[in-house]
């Protein structure tokens, strides 16, 4: 981009000189050929009036001092379109530059001082998350297989106890029913021994 700016400035600099000095060109051969036509000739030279002559060179000094400051004007030109493309293009690099950096910060996300990138953040975030949802449902299953033993062991318990109480209550009878019999033979024994 930058030589293409600068080689557009040289040619339009260099365009105008050359149309310029075509003109001056046009100008300064016809002069030359005026000169000629109208200078005497003798022997194998021609003879020119010096008046036609400092004319003529005035002309040229004249074009010269154009022709000069045109190439010093096109010079300062380019030297400040020159200057404008690096300020330009220092901007463009300061500009990539904090370009690169948003992007990154963009893209990027800190965790604990860590600078992860987002899709990285997501990946780790859905990985703790799906882990936690199947610890969730594991120790779920677990608390419902653990209440329904409970329960299991409760109603056991429960049916266990009663058996006991039932058994308690056949053994206490039995027992009754033992020492009445028990108390109904020696009153027997008693009274028979009393008779």
């Amino acid at each position: 981009m930058k030589k293409i700016i600068l080689l557009s400035a040289l040619f339009i600099g260099f365009s105008l000189t050359s149309f310029s000095q075509n003109e001056e060109n046009k100008n300064l051969d016809q002069q030359f050929k005026e000169l000629i036509e109208s200078s005497n000739s003798y022997q194998a030279y021609k003879v020119i009036k010096h008046s036609k002559l400092k004319i003529l060179q005035k002309d040229i000094r004249d074009s010269i001092n154009v022709l000069e400051k045109t190439i010093s004007n096109s010079q300062l030109l380019i030297a400040d379109q020159k200057a404008k493309i690096d300020s330009s293009l220092q901007v463009i690099e300061g500009l990539n530059t904090k370009l690169a950096e948003t992007q990154k910060q963009v893209d990027n996300i800190n965790i604990l001082g860590i600078s992860t990138n987002k899709s990285s953040y997501s990946t780790i975030m859905w990985t703790i998350v799906i882990l936690l949802v199947f610890t969730a449902l594991i120790l779920f299953f677990i608390y419902k297989k653990g209440n329904r033993k409970t329960k299991e062991a409760k109603a056991k318990f429960l049916e266990t106890e009663q058996e006991l109480e039932g058994l308690r209550k056949r053994s206490l009878e039995r027992e009754q029913k033992i020492r009445r019999e028990l108390q109904d033979e020696i009153n027997k024994n008693r009274s028979t021994r009393t008779d």
